[in-house]
């Protein structure tokens, strides 16, 4: 599996060298799945939609409705829409991928097919 940087779409205003908004995430890769942990504070799961088609696995995060209440004294961050894409490998079994939000952080489990999970064996060395 990997992240294809072509795919990412960031949405938002930007401001000149400043990094694209956007989640930062880790992937891990287990002998039975890999797992995608993406960073998302202040959202909730019902702003978080996953698509995959043509092995591409994309997840979309709605902005959460703001209100115009008040006036900013200082604001250094804001919650904007995005994007993120991801190629999936032969080996990912898509019909089993699941996600969860908790405190934050987004967890993307995605099983590989059975007979593509990783046997490992130790070797002696002598």
């Amino acid at each position: 599996m990997k992240y294809h940087r072509g795919h990412g779409r960031h949405y938002g205003h930007r401001h000149p060298g400043m990094r694209r908004p956007g989640a930062q995430v880790s992937i891990r890769e287990m002998d039975d799945r890999y797992e995608i942990y993406l960073i998302a504070a202040g959202r909730t799961r019902e702003d978080f939609r996953l698509d995959v088609a043509n092995d591409v696995l994309t997840i979309h995060a709605s902005a959460p409705a703001s209100t115009d209440e008040g006036q900013w004294q200082k604001r250094e961050f804001r919650f904007r829409d995005f994007e993120r894409s991801f190629q999936l490998s032969d080996k990912i079994n898509s019909e089993a991928i699941s996600a969860s939000y908790n405190a934050g952080i987004l967890t993307i489990v995605l099983p590989k097919h059975e007979d593509k999970v990783t046997q490992r064996r130790e070797v002696t060395v002598e």
